[in-house]
């Protein structure tokens, strides 16, 4: 199997060593990986090489969706061509956004902390409560806040377009979110037939936002859970993404993100080789044929 792999070439990404853990361990699969950061000069004249890739695997982040940057024009193009992506470029674009996750998820009847937009809040819609201040757009929980008025949450969002002005991080819509109290935070990979591990997220009492991509505990899925996770990528039309979800006093789980640019602790083999392993089976299934 040909995998032609789609991603940033950026210091501050190459750095981490996630792009060449990824690579050895789909080599280690069996594959074989041809790897671009953008669209080879080439391909506008000639097109991307007909027959080539069993699968193109984009790892598009959040920043190039909404800027429609290198590696997005990239997936756009293989797509148009007729090579089939691990996440199609429409699950690429709604799992970037997190206003369109949560209302597919609300569609679907998945349990999720209940969003609002907050441009269309006229009053406060949790009375007596606090709420989760949040960017459509974005990764790695930034610019997330507590908030407990329309008033301060707006002072908030004034900052961010301020900074978006600067030249800062595009945001996207503003968003209230419950505010879920004391949470156990939970990373897993799935596809809409298969879960990882769970892998829980180190995070401080009282805070909202976890931390980092290793993980000191991990354990197999319950059944519910893991029908969840695949329920989360499959209703977004994904095939692989890093789906996060939250634990409640009463033991619910409940949605909160999705990420088709998954990212996984590079220091943990076995992550790498499930990812490689769910990404070259998604290759192999029916209806998945090269271009031709």
């Amino acid at each position: 199997m040909r995998i032609a792999l789609v991603i940033t070439d950026v210091d501050f990404y190459e750095d981490t060593g996630y792009a060449a853990s990824l690579v050895a361990a789909l080599q280690a699969q069996g594959a074989e990986v041809d790897r671009f950061a953008r669209v080879p000069p080439q391909w506008y004249g000639d097109g991307p090489p007909v027959g080539r890739y069993d699968l193109a695997l984009t790892h598009v982040l959040v920043e190039e969706v909404a800027g429609f940057g290198e590696t997005m024009r990239a997936a756009a193009l293989l797509e148009a061509a007729g090579v089939p992506l691990v996440n199609p470029v429409a699950a690429i674009v709604t799992s970037s956004d997190k206003a369109l996750t949560h209302a597919v998820w609300a569609a679907a009847g998945l349990p999720q902390p209940r969003v609002w937009s907050l441009a269309d809040c006229e009053g406060w819609p949790a009375p007596g409560r606090a709420l989760v201040l949040k960017p459509a757009l974005g990764d790695g929980a930034r610019y997330i806040s507590v908030v407990r008025d329309l008033d301060g949450a707006r002072e908030v969002e004034a900052d961010w377009r301020a900074d978006e002005v600067a030249g800062g991080h595009r945001r996207g819509a503003a968003l209230l979110q419950e505010l879920v109290e004391e949470p156990t935070v939970l990373r897993l990979f799935a596809t809409p037939t298969a879960s990882s591990l769970v892998y829980e997220k180190n995070r401080e009492p009282g805070e909202i936002v976890s931390h980092g991509t290793v993980y000191a505990r991990a354990y197999e899925a319950p059944p519910a859970l893991a029908d969840l996770t695949q329920r989360m990528v499959a209703t977004l039309g994904g095939g692989l993404m890093g789906v996060d979800v939250l634990v409640d006093a009463a033991g619910r789980h409940l949605a909160l993100e999705a990420n088709a640019p998954f990212g996984f602790d590079v220091t943990d083999p076995e992550q790498a080789r499930w990812v490689a392993q769910a990404v070259v089976e998604l290759g192999r299934r029916p209806g998945r044929a090269r271009s031709a």
